[in-house]
C-alpha cells in the first residue's frame, strides 16, 4: 500500500449531486479541487440512476409562487427543524443560478416546448415539484467537474478528517481497488457524503435493496463529528411508500400525478385522515399508513384508475426516470396503473431528515460552514439541505463558501505525519487479524436493533435498551476480520452506520416530545411540544461521550 501526497484548495468528500455542484462552484471560483468519492462520480449517490423532480418556486404570478410563500411553507411543513435564514440564504437566494446551471450542463429542467411541468404533492400550498428528465443528470455533472479541471478522485473511500489546532486541514482516503492511501492537505474541506442508509432493517430483507443509495452509510456525519463539528435533527428516522417487495423510488411521481392511498377495505384513507388528503405532508401520510397496517386494514395501495390516458403515459414515463427497472417491475408482476392499483408497502427507516425541506447532519450556516474552522456541509450530509434541489442549490453554496475561504489563508498547517499513520494503521487492521467477524455478522444486529428500538415508535426505555445493545455490540467492532479491500471498505462502513444508529438514539432520547411523527414519535411524549421544543437538538462529541444541547428557531 502506498502512501500518496496531495494538496488542494479545497477538497470535497463526496461526488453525488450536491458534491458534484460544489466542485463545479469551486473551480469556477478559481480554487484548486480535488473530489474524492469511493464509486464514480458519474453514477454515484443518490440520484446516480436518474431523478425525476426538482422543488422551486418560480414567481410565475400566483400567489404560493414566491420564495415569501414558499419560506411560509418551509415552517409550516417542517415545524421547527430548521432556521428559515439559512434555508433563504443556501436555497432561496441559489435557486435562478441553480436552474440556470442545470441547463448549462445540457439538462434543462424544462420539457421540450421549455415550460415547467409542475406537480403538487407533500403539504405544498401550489404545484412546486417539477417533473423533469434527469436520467443522465449524474453524467452530465461528472463531465462538467473533469472540464473544470478538478482532480477526480474515484474509488477513494474518505476515512478520516486531518485537524490541526481546531481546524480541518483535508483528509484521509483510502483506494478501494488498490489500496493505496491519499493524505490530502486542503484547506477547506467540503461533507457532501449524502444520509445514512443501511440503518434499518428492510421489507425486502436485502440490505442493499433501499430506496437511496446503500453505500452512503453516513462516514461523513462521523468524520465531521470526530472532528469536532456539531449535527443536528439526527434523532429523526425517514420513512417512505415503496412499491411490495422493490425499493424504487416514485412517490412525488405518483401522488404528484393524482394517485390516491387505499386500504385493505376499499376505503381512501388520507383523504378521511388529513385536510389535504392524499398531498399530505409525506410524514403525515406515513404515519397514517403505518396506523392503517396496525388496525388490521392492509393491504395498502396506490390508486391512478381515474387518471386520464394522457397522464398515466406520461407517469409511466417518469417512474422510469429514477429508477431504470420500475417499468420493468410494474411489467413483470402484470401490474397496470391504469386497470388496478398497485399494492406499496412502508419502507425501511434512514437519516435523511424530517421534510423535503429541512434535513439532518453536519450543522451549518449561512455559509454553509459547520462548526469547525475549514469544514463546509451540503447535500443530504447536512442539516439545512434536503433532496435534490438542496443538493444543487446547496451544493453550489458551499463550493462558494469553501472556495473563499481557502483562497484567503496563505496556507494551511500540517495535520501531524505520525498521527497519519496511526490513523491508517487503525483502519487496515481488520485485513492483517487472523480470524474475526465478517462485517455482516456485525452490522445485521445494528439493523434489527435499530429497527425494534429506534424506530417510529420509541420510548426512553426503548431507546435505552437500544443503546445498551448497540454498546454491546460497539465492543466487537475491533475484532471484524476483512479477507480483501473490499471488505475492507465495508468495516469502516459499519463503524459508520453503528455511530449514526447511537446518536440518533442518544437524540431521540434527549427530545421529550414528539414530533413530524412517526419520524420522531416518543409513546411515553406522544404530543408535540411547541412550547421547549420548537427547535434543534445539537448533538457534540465531548470526550467518548455524546452532548446533546437544544436551539431554538423560533
Amino acid at each position: 500500500m502506498e502512501i500518496l501526497e496531495l494538496s488542494t484548495d479545497v477538497l470535497v468528500i463526496g461526488g453525488g449531486l450536491a458534491g458534484a455542484n460544489t466542485a463545479m462552484a469551486a473551480a469556477e471560483k478559481g480554487a484548486r479541487v480535488v473530489v474524492a468519492d469511493k464509486g464514480n462520480i458519474d453514477r454515484s449517490g443518490d440520484i446516480g440512476g436518474g431523478v425525476d423532480h426538482f422543488m422551486a418556486f418560480l414567481n410565475q404570478g400566483q400567489e404560493w409562487d414566491t420564495q415569501d410563500a414558499f419560506l411560509s411553507y418551509v415552517e409550516n411543513v417542517g415545524r421547527g427543524t430548521g432556521h428559515l435564514s439559512i434555508i433563504e440564504s443556501v436555497y432561496c437566494a441559489e435557486l435562478t443560478d441553480a436552474i440556470d446551471r442545470m441547463a448549462r450542463i445540457g439538462n434543462p429542467l424544462t420539457q421540450a416546448d421549455g415550460s415547467f411541468y409542475r406537480t403538487r404533492s407533500m403539504g405544498q400550498p401550489g404545484p412546486y415539484w417539477i417533473n423533469f428528465n434527469g436520467k443522465r443528470l449524474k453524467p452530465r455533472l461528472g463531465k462538467a467537474v473533469r472540464k473544470l479541471g478538478c482532480t477526480v478522485l474515484d474509488k477513494v473511500m474518505m476515512v478520516d478528517l486531518l485537524t490541526h489546532q481546531g481546524a480541518v486541514v483535508g483528509g484521509l482516503g483510502f483506494h478501494v481497488r488498490s489500496g493505496n492511501f491519499y493524505v490530502i492537505q486542503a484547506k477547506a474541506t467540503v461533507i457532501a457524503t449524502g444520509n445514512t442508509n443501511r440503518l434499518y432493517e428492510n421489507p425486502r430483507i436485502n440490505p442493499f435493496n433501499t430506496l437511496l443509495c446503500p453505500f452512503d452509510t453516513g462516514d461523513g456525519q462521523i468524520m465531521a463529528l470526530k472532528a469536532g463539528a456539531a449535527l443536528t435533527n439526527m434523532e429523526y428516522m425517514r420513512m417512505t411508500l415503496l412499491p411490495k417487495g422493490f425499493a424504487a423510488p416514485g412517490f412525488n411521481a405518483l401522488v404528484g400525478m393524482g394517485g390516491r392511498f387505499l386500504n385493505g377495505l376499499g376505503e381512501y384513507y388520507m383523504e378521511k385522515h388529513h385536510t389535504m388528503g392524499n398531498r399530505a405532508p409525506r410524514y403525515e401520510v406515513v404515519y397514517y399508513t403505518l396506523e392503517e397496517i396496525r388496525k388490521g386494514h392492509g393491504p395498502i395501495y396506490i390508486d391512478c384508475r381515474h387518471l386520464s390516458q394522457k397522464d398515466l403515459d406520461h407517469l409511466r414515463a417518469s417512474l422510469g426516470y429514477d429508477k431504470d427497472t420500475l417499468p420493468d417491475y410494474f411489467d413483470q408482476r402484470g401490474e397496470d396503473l391504469g386497470s388496478k392499483p398497485v399494492e406499496i408497502t412502508v419502507s425501511e427507516g434512514m437519516q435523511a431528515g424530517p421534510t423535503e425541506v429541512t434535513g439532518s447532519g453536519v450543522k451549518i450556516d449561512k455559509n454553509s460552514a459547520s462548526t469547525v474552522p475549514g469544514l463546509f456541509a451540503c447535500g443530504d450530509a447536512s442539516d439545512h439541505n434536503r433532496c435534490v434541489h438542496g443538493a444543487v442549490a446547496g451544493g453550489y453554496k458551499a463550493g462558494k463558501s469553501a472556495a473563499s475561504y481557502a483562497l484567503g489563508l496563505k496556507r494551511v498547517d500540517s495535520h501531524p505525519k505520525s498521527l497519519t499513520r496511526e490513523e491508517i494503521d487503525r483502519f487496515v487492521a481488520p485485513l492483517y487479524r487472523s480470524s474475526g467477524y465478517p462485517y455482516r455478522q456485525i452490522e445485521d444486529p445494528i439493523r434489527k436493533i435499530m429497527a425494534e428500538h429506534v424506530g417510529p415508535m420509541r420510548s426512553a426505555n426503548s431507546l435505552r435498551v437500544g443503546l445498551k445493545k448497540l454498546g454491546d455490540i460497539e465492543r466487537y467492532l475491533d475484532e471484524m476480520k476483512a479477507n480483501d479491500l473490499h471488505e475492507l471498505m465495508r468495516t469502516n462502513e459499519t463503524r459508520s452506520i453503528l455511530s449514526v444508529g447511537k446518536i440518533m438514539a442518544t437524540t431521540a432520547l434527549f427530545r421529550t416530545e414528539s414530533r413530524n411523527k412517526p419520524y420522531h414519535h416518543r409513546l411515553d411524549f406522544p404530543k408535540t411540544d411547541n412550547t421547549n421544543w420548537c427547535g434543534l437538538v445539537v448533538v457534540q462529541r465531548e470526550g467518548n461521550e455524546l452532548s446533546c444541547s437544544f436551539e431554538a428557531t423560533t
